[in-house]
């Protein structure tokens, strides 16, 4: 009989589904880092694009080979929360992308005659 368990290995009970969530927000907060260029970092005036991407390497390696409830995992998701939440916007507006949602530019000012 096939089940959700023999369907998909590596999600057998709730926690490994949580590890799996938790492994891709690192991932993706680490690809995000990785892809900034260097420049857009010093202009936001956040921590510079090596620091952020050794910290989110290190974590994310710690999740696979100790585990999201380690000291170092729990770390780990404060520190790519904290990259999602405050760094991530912050580039993005040193870039000129910020708050326009999809790249779409809104006009500003009274309408044309």
């Amino acid at each position: 009989m096939i089940t959700f368990r023999s369907l998909i290995p590596g999600f057998d009970d709730p926690l490994s589904v949580i590890w799996w969530v938790l492994l891709a927000i690192k991932l993706v907060a680490l690809a995000d880092a990785v892809f900034r260029p260097r420049a857009v970092f010093i202009a936001a005036d956040k921590l510079t694009k090596p620091g952020w991407v050794l910290i989110l390497v290190v974590f994310s390696l710690s999740q696979i080979f100790q585990g999201w409830l380690s000291f170092f995992g729990l770390i780990g998701i404060v520190a790519s929360a904290v990259y999602l939440v405050d760094a991530r916007p912050a580039l993005r507006a040193a870039t000129g992308r910020g708050r326009g949602g999809w790249g779409v530019r809104r006009r500003r000012g009274p309408r044309p005659l």
